[in-house]
């Protein structure tokens, strides 16, 4: 449920920030929730209060934005990449480069979210003061519910149930001191599920409350507990998973699970040729490129098929091959953790392998799981 693609909006000292397609559904949600707020409380009319209640939802995902920013900075100033964030519709998410490596780190990490959150919450309160005090009731209200929501969204993610933050701190502790990762994710995950499980419980409580009593206030609010009880029950086992499979995984190589033999072509086949051998038959592959025996890139039938029909047999692949990101390829001597980083990072189902530029061969993130099966 962890989204992977989204629209880029912006890039922060090289952390892309993204948006989720779920992002604008649950934007004009919350946009409806502030203007009912701001309707039943004041007595501004709408042309004072619309304005101010869109600028009120958006300065609340900035400061969904700025949480996940903070426990960004922290990680990139640690050794751990933060390579994008993703807006969506729980909140946001940080997606790392590579696995945390100490407890210290990952406490520092997890804990910079809610710290904050509430020093925005004590922001957002001081200006709300300052806007009481000058007689703008509508800009007070609004900077009030921005303090009352960064409060609990700060409160919220210290909850001790991974992947909160709350859990992810807890982990830190377990970790330092069983020393033991798996062990110490695999209790915080059990807590994250009993958190899930409670909150999907709580909604459903108020579900039947509202059936019961015909009043239908709490709708919305078990509703979203459902919807928030379920994602963490699901990304808690998530966790577990990925616990079983690093624990697997511990001291294997790349080398173990290589498939070599691959098929390639020189850059200067032309497109007539790499498609009658290759792409006719298996019009989903994609084929490594080598120049002068290294690998210099890799083309698929989408790629042929920018250029005209006709003018494949005069055409030399070189023209439209592409290039071989640095997470698209891993080396034989590399661990296996290290590889599943990068195709967690890429979202393939394969790993070109090279070395020294030369290729080897390929590896499947079928093949990971399989081994990490056994």
């Amino acid at each position: 449920m962890i989204p992977r693609k989204g629209l880029r909006v912006a890039t922060f000292r090289g952390i892309g920030i993204f948006l989720h397609w779920s992002w604008f559904f649950v934007f004009a949600l919350l946009f409806w929730v502030v203007v009912q707020f701001f309707h039943e409380n004041l007595a501004s009319g709408p042309a004072s209060y619309l304005p101010a209640a869109l600028v009120t939802t958006f300065l609340f995902f900035l400061s969904v934005l700025l949480h996940e920013l903070a426990h960004s900075l922290v990680a990139n100033r640690n050794g751990v990449p933060i390579n994008r964030i993703t807006l969506f519709v729980f909140g946001g998410v940080a997606q790392m480069g590579k696995e945390i490596t100490s407890p210290g780190v990952e406490f520092k990490m997890a804990v910079a979210g809610p710290l904050c959150s509430y020093v925005l919450c004590l922001l957002f309160g001081g200006l709300a003061y300052a806007a009481y005090v000058l007689g703008l009731e509508t800009v007070s209200f609004g900077f009030t519910l921005l303090a009352a929501v960064n409060f609990g969204l700060g409160t919220f993610n210290l909850i001790p149930g991974f992947p909160l933050d709350g859990g992810r701190i807890l982990r830190s502790l377990l970790w330092h001191h069983w020393g033991d990762l798996e062990r110490s994710t695999r209790t915080a995950g059990r807590l994250g599920q009993g958190v899930g499980a409670l909150l999907a419980l709580g909604g459903a409580a108020m579900l039947l409350a509202d059936l019961f009593h015909g009043a239908y206030d709490l709708l919305f609010s078990g509703s979203w507990f459902i919807l928030i009880g379920t994602f963490l029950i699901q990304a808690a086992a998530s966790s577990l998973r990925q616990a079983r499979l690093r624990s697997a995984l511990e001291g294997r190589r790349v080398e173990e699970i290589l498939r070599p033999g691959t098929p390639a072509v020189d850059l200067s086949a032309s497109l007539e040729e790499v498609y009658r051998v290759y792409l006719e038959r298996a019009p989903g592959s994609v084929i490594p490129v080598l120049g002068q025996g290294k690998l210099a890139g890799e083309v698929r039938l989408s790629d042929l098929r920018k250029v005209r029909r006709d003018l494949w047999e005069e055409t030399p692949v070189s023209s439209v091959a592409v290039p071989v990101r640095g997470w698209e390829a891993c080396s034989p001597g590399q661990p296996l953790l290290e590889a599943l980083a990068l195709l967690e990072k890429s979202g393939r189902e394969f790993l070109w392998v090279v070395e020294e530029g030369r290729l080897k061969g390929v590896i499947l993130r079928s093949d990971v799981r399989r081994l990490a099966g056994k």
